[in-house]
């Protein structure tokens, strides 16, 4: 084979379109997400996540702890985002008693009623553009399609059921 030759396709056709099924599976259904987040709430998908980690905590969270937690957002966005959310009134930081360099973020009262409404517009979206489309077999084959790639990656959090 000369340099000018092109490789054969190691991927078979299904395996290289189930690849990029996923990831315009997971892209369009994040914009549709977002849009709504973003209309209904000014919040972005984004954001949300940061708020859906928070939520899932009765504690305040340590701010490296919860960027180590998200899927969709960088650690120095997760910090950008909480910034703007302190800034809006939503979150509050401050010093753990134990370590002062470590910074903890919780929800203010105001923040937490500002999730619980876009909460409720999340679950909406995620029943029209996901759930409501998918029947439980098409769940279940999903999610022992996450546990396949979880179990060969060893990264991400397990899917809450």
């Amino acid at each position: 084979m000369t340099r000018s030759e092109t490789p054969p396709l190691e991927l078979s056709e299904p395996r290289f379109a189930g690849f990029f099924a996923l990831i315009y599976a997971h892209a369009a259904l994040t914009a549709r997400i977002d849009a709504l987040l973003t209309e209904r709430h000014q919040i972005t998908f984004s954001a949300f996540e940061v708020f859906c980690r928070l939520r899932e905590s009765e504690e305040p969270q340590a701010m490296r702890s919860l960027a180590r937690l998200l899927v969709s957002v960088s650690p120095t966005r997760a910090s950008r985002i909480v910034q703007e959310h302190i800034d809006a009134g939503h979150l509050a930081r401050a010093a753990d008693q134990t370590d002062g360099r470590i910074s903890l973020i919780s929800f203010t009262d105001a923040g937490r009623r500002y999730a619980d409404a876009a909460s409720r517009t999340f679950e909406q979206a995620i029943d029209q553009h996901f759930a409501g489309v998918l029947d439980e077999e098409d769940m279940n084959a999903l999610l022992r399609i996450w546990e396949k790639l979880r179990q060969t990656s060893n990264s991400g959090p397990p899917p809450r059921r």
